[in-house]
């Protein structure tokens, strides 16, 4: 395996790490200024983390499976075929590429909201990835 794959699971699994720690501040306990910037700043590390989880997934179809998928939907499509995931999971994984899609262009502040509230669930199926690519990062 090429040490790209494995720097790109490290930088995947780091910024998993970083997303997950994000998520364990009890917003309770701050102004809500503070509170956006939180938030703010969990939607942007989400961001990151589906960006390091198509291209992670890519690098594994290509070295590990010689599958060539180049775009993020096509990847996510090939990873359900060979099994890795569940209907259920490839189903959210797609929804998180597209609020990942959206954020880009929210403008309002319900919509934001909306996405929000899906992007702070999302932190066990982005484990899940993680686990199965452990193998391939030693």
């Amino acid at each position: 395996m090429e040490n790209r794959t494995k720097l790109k699971i490290q930088q995947y699994e780091d910024a998993l790490k970083n997303f997950e720690q994000s998520l364990s501040i009890d917003l309770n306990e701050f102004p809500d200024l503070v509170v956006d910037s939180i938030k703010s700043g969990r939607v942007q590390k989400f961001e990151i983390c589906v960006e390091l989880l198509w291209k992670t997934l890519k690098l594994y179809l290509w070295e590990i499976n010689g599958i060539d998928a180049k775009s993020p939907k096509l990847v996510v499509k090939e990873v359900y075929k060979i099994g890795l995931l569940t209907v259920q999971e490839y189903e959210k994984v797609m929804e998180m590429l597209d609020d990942r899609n959206k954020l880009s262009h929210v403008y309002r502040k319900e919509q934001y909201e909306e996405i929000y509230k899906r992007v702070v669930n999302t932190l066990t199926l982005l484990k899940k990835v993680s686990v199965f690519l452990e193998p391939y990062k030693s």
